[in-house]
């Protein structure tokens, strides 16, 4: 059974020449062409029309020497679930572009695992996460002159999980860490705006430092704060909070509880939060990563409490 493209045509475009030459014209702009050993990316999941500039940047400095599977992981959206990973049941993923695999054989095996769990398939068909990188994963492969049909993917959702049970999730993936297969984190960063209901401020890099120093949550704007007081811009502090977060994920040696310190005192509504904390704990049972992000951009500078925004960040880890 295959996964329809259930976004395509309101997400993305369902006209394959349209949908090529949007997602390849990005990968050419980015000017890259690989990075060696980088087979650990953190991609956005908006509509590529948001987002696909800088989502490109993570794809075009994916190493795919050898590739042959690809892990996304994403967050849920629509349903809540804790301490288990769900597993895509599905034998094959519909694109514009072509089909791609899904492996089915390490899926079942999974399942059989403790704290894996096969997905309903409408819960998979309704969550865009892990489906917004399959076109651009088509597209990177074909960019590449990789043939579809020599990658398997392995389509995993990431909800609430304890630290114990991180752990011992990632201490089942870590054994799949290496050459050849690739892991793709699907993470927007942040969410800010009444909407979203987060309106995190911090007025300068130190105050941000000394928030996390002394673990203390920052500010939230309310309709009775004073912007006049606030001197630095929404939009400039946003980037603040994002730049911080990605500065944990640049760090060296185990990041784990320093990522959950920083979510705990800013908040920031990083919708992949927890796929990336899975990842974070894989990582510090198998090898140290670094991590840079070579592009970031927002979908509008907040500037007042009616404005409201969604940032993007664009990683790729090295061994």
């Amino acid at each position: 059974m295959s996964r329809p493209a259930t976004h395509a045509g309101s997400w993305y475009s369902d006209d394959p020449r349209l949908l090529k030459s949007q997602l390849l014209g990005y990968l050419e702009a980015t000017g890259l062409r690989g990075e060696p050993g980088a087979n650990i990316i953190v991609s956005p999941h908006a509509g590529y029309r948001y987002c696909g500039k800088t989502m490109a940047h993570a794809y075009a400095s994916l190493d795919l020497t050898n590739v042959s599977r690809v892990f996304i992981m994403g967050p849920s959206h629509h349903v809540y679930f804790k301490n288990k990973v769900l597993v895509s049941g599905f034998d094959s993923l519909e694109t514009p572009l072509g089909t791609l695999k899904i492996d089915r054989e390490l899926g079942d095996e999974l399942i059989t695992s403790r704290h894996f769990a096969e997905m309903d398939p409408g819960v998979d068909m309704e969550e865009h996460s892990i489906e917004m990188q399959f076109s651009m994963l088509a597209q990177t492969l074909q960019w590449k002159n990789v043939p579809l049909d020599t990658v398997k993917v392995v389509p995993l959702m990431v909800s609430h999980n304890s630290k114990e049970v991180d752990w011992q999730i990632g201490n089942v993936l870590g054994k799949y860490l290496g050459p050849g297969t690739i892991f793709i984190i699907s993470s927007d960063f942040c969410h800010w705006g009444r909407r979203f209901g987060y309106t995190g401020y911090v007025g300068s890099q130190d105050e941000l430092n000394d928030a996390i120093a002394q673990e203390t949550e920052i500010e939230m704007l309310t309709s009775r704060s004073k912007l006049s007081h606030h001197q630095l811009d929404i939009w400039k502090s946003i980037e603040l909070l994002d730049r911080a977060a990605m500065d944990v994920l640049k760090l060296q040696g185990d990041k784990y509880d320093e990522w959950k310190k920083y979510l705990e005192v800013t908040g920031n509504t990083i919708c992949g939060a927890r796929p990336i904390a899975l990842m974070l704990a894989i990582l510090a049972q198998t090898r140290d990563a670094r991590f840079q992000f070579p592009a970031y951009s927002q979908s509008s500078h907040v500037r007042d409490l009616h404005d409201s925004s969604v940032s993007y960040g664009s990683g790729f880890a090295t061994m």
